[in-house]
């Protein structure tokens, strides 16, 4: 067998270059160990364990935070002896959240970097206004040293900053390297479980946007969590992509300030740019997994000067706004045939969700006909290709939104009744409506 000492891409015969990260003159051979099994060499038989007095345990390995929004993440708190894998861009503040973990958890943590100095890393944390009665320092990025520092220091939860810089003795590669991610990995999860201590890992991303290091990563782990931004905004969205312990569909919200990152539990009316009544904008109610947030969809329709329409969207997938075109042309007397059209998403957002469908062609028979929508008025549901308005995931939970957030009217699918989805002590007014041409009809 032949190894890649750069990523650790194992192969059958020699090449001069790689065949996973295209590395010439990688290829080193070794030798595969023989089995002891042969020999008759057997395990150690372990003592078995018995739910109930695990369950006894449950409260004792909790960890909660001062953050309501990572709480949520985690599925109510971080769980002692877990591997945390937090990954994201570069600067969209991975670090700083890590960080600030200091301040929200209440134990006994060990914070390692391997990217910055302890000078740096205090000059962030005054920024920051974090403690340091609870948190140790460690600036280094080799995983002997650190093992044999943690083997000395006793500590609930340990963040790692970040994976990507770390390095072993014990095998060949640069640091980042496949190889060297994987073996870290490894022995990383394994002191974390057999010392019953807590480890948070920061990872990068490609370019391409997904996670930096082998795929197997993410299944050593017990949790990934990943970072999302826009930069020109100041909000942060915190994923769940896996948890072993909690739901995988949950999102924490984050606005960054000067100070670090603070907690959006009620973000209300934080996607809304205006709330003035405006040519068209129009609201709707999404879902970000099991979350409901309020968000603005924007249309322009212009008279095109080209034989060929311009279709534009930002956060809307195209093949959507081309499909809503279609069925206003074909159902509705807005006409677009000769009209550029643009869609958008305000705040950066990026959604793909079909209940958004009636927000945006609401928005764009506002702009068509030059008739502002009010901004007390939410649309959801999904429009077909035979120009039904359909019935949407949750739709109960997002009419409970909207009716929390003091929305007079919302329109929706008449498939549901509304009887079922209307508080008694609500003045909200629900319009069912069966199909794209009813709407027009009522809009106008």
């Amino acid at each position: 067998m032949f190894n890649c000492w750069d990523c650790g891409n194992e192969s059958l015969t020699w090449k001069g270059q790689c065949d996973y990260c295209k590395a010439w003159n990688t290829l080193k051979e070794f030798k595969e160990t023989k089995s002891k099994w042969a020999k008759g060499v057997s395990g150690i038989a372990q003592k078995l364990g018995n739910i109930s007095d695990m369950n006894k345990q449950n409260d004792a390995i909790k960890i909660e935070t001062k953050s309501g929004e990572f709480n949520t993440v985690l599925g109510g708190w971080l769980v002692q002896g877990s591997i945390v894998l937090l990954s994201g861009e570069p600067g969209i503040w991975k670090s700083t959240l890590s960080l600030q973990l200091g301040w929200w958890i209440n134990e006994e943590i060990i914070y390692i970097s391997g990217e910055e100095t302890l000078t740096q890393i205090s000059g962030r944390a005054k920024r920051l206004w974090v403690k340091w009665k609870n948190i140790g320092l460690l600036a280094d990025n080799n995983l002997e040293n650190i093992l044999a520092t943690l083997a000395k220091n006793s500590a609930k939860v340990v963040i790692l900053d970040s994976i990507s810089v770390m390095y072993s003795n014990e095998i060949n590669g640069t640091a980042g390297s496949i190889g060297q991610v994987r073996y870290i990995t490894e022995k990383i999860v394994e002191y974390g479980k057999q010392n019953n201590i807590t480890f948070i890992i920061i990872g990068h991303v490609t370019k391409d946007g997904s996670l930096a290091g082998p795929k197997t990563l993410e299944h050593m782990v017990d949790t990934v969590l990943y970072f999302e931004w826009d930069k020109f905004d100041n909000l942060r969205i915190l994923r769940s992509l896996k948890n072993r312990f909690g739901s995988s569909s949950e999102i924490g919200l984050y606005k960054m300030w000067d100070t670090g990152l603070i907690d959006i539990p009620n973000p209300g009316l934080e996607f809304i740019s205006d709330e003035r009544d405006t040519i068209g904008s129009a609201l709707s109610v999404t879902m970000e997994w099991t979350r409901p947030l309020v968000v603005e969809t924007e249309a322009l329709t212009t008279y095109t000067k080209f034989w060929y329409p311009k279709r534009s969207s930002r956060g809307i997938v195209w093949s959507k706004l081309d499909l809503i075109i279609a069925v206003l042309g074909k159902y509705t007397p807005v006409k677009l045939e000769s009209y550029d059209v643009y869609a958008n998403i305000s705040r950066g957002l990026s959604l793909s969700e079909p209940g958004l469908d009636l927000a945006i062609a609401a928005s764009i028979i506002s702009s068509k006909l030059w008739k502002a929508l009010s901004k007390k008025t939410v649309f959801i549901g999904e429009i077909s290709l035979t120009g039904k308005v359909k019935k949407v995931m949750f739709l109960e939970r997002r009419v409970k939104e909207a009716i929390k957030m003091w929305f007079d009217t919302i329109y929706i699918s008449d498939i549901w009744g509304t009887s079922s989805l209307m508080p008694k002590d609500s003045n909200a007014k629900i319009i069912e409506i069966k199909n794209i041409t009813d709407f027009i009809k009522h809009y106008s």
